[in-house]
């Protein structure tokens, strides 16, 4: 009697080993595909997350800029002295040189008016929130546009109304409070 034949039962279980070998392979390659494809989504959306991030910390920054609007007494007089130097800086180097026209009746002692201070710097307020604060692609133009059309020419003609010097007779201010 002759027994089975040991090469062939090797052969037959090479055989299973080769098909076993092949399927794991095969699920091997898709385990390796999916994990490719979910690094990439994971590598977008860290990215996306780092995106947002940095227009999260732009947009605090801007608010950070905003100067405050008045009210002025809640500011030490350092605080107010530095504030009103740094309006008189807009008002003088920004507004005036590129406004020139409308700033034509709004005199050199402007500073020296309370309602000035206070319309100027809600002017300014208001212009840094539009021009300056926030996203260049983010910008509002219908702001820009209330901006110009209203907020500047209306301000400057009640300060104009409000304000009665001229840089020829001088700051009428200190008569009017002696009559």
């Amino acid at each position: 009697m002759t027994g089975p034949d040991p090469v062939a039962a090797l052969a037959e279980q090479l055989e299973q080993l080769r098909g076993q070998l092949a399927r794991t392979q095969g699920e091997l390659g898709a385990v390796r595909e999916r994990l490719e494809g979910e690094t990439s989504q994971t590598a977008m959306l860290r990215l996306d997350v780092k995106h947002q991030k940095e227009r999260l910390d732009k947009a605090i920054a801007a608010q950070q800029l905003k100067p405050p609007p008045a009210p002025w007494w809640e500011f030490g007089s350092d605080e107010a002295r530095a504030m009103m130097a740094e309006l008189h800086e807009w008002v003088e180097a920004w507004l005036r040189p590129n406004f020139a026209d409308y700033l034509t009746r709004l005199p050199s002692c402007w500073p020296r008016h309370g309602a000035a201070a206070w319309e100027l710097a809600t002017l300014r307020t208001e212009w840094v929130r539009i021009y300056v604060a926030g996203e260049e692609e983010d910008r509002d133009l219908q702001g820009a546009l209330a901006w110009l059309d209203r907020f500047l020419p209306n301000t400057l003609a009640r300060l104009h109304e409000a304000i009665k010097c001229d840089d020829i007779r001088g700051c009428q201010l200190p008569q009017r409070r002696h009559a």
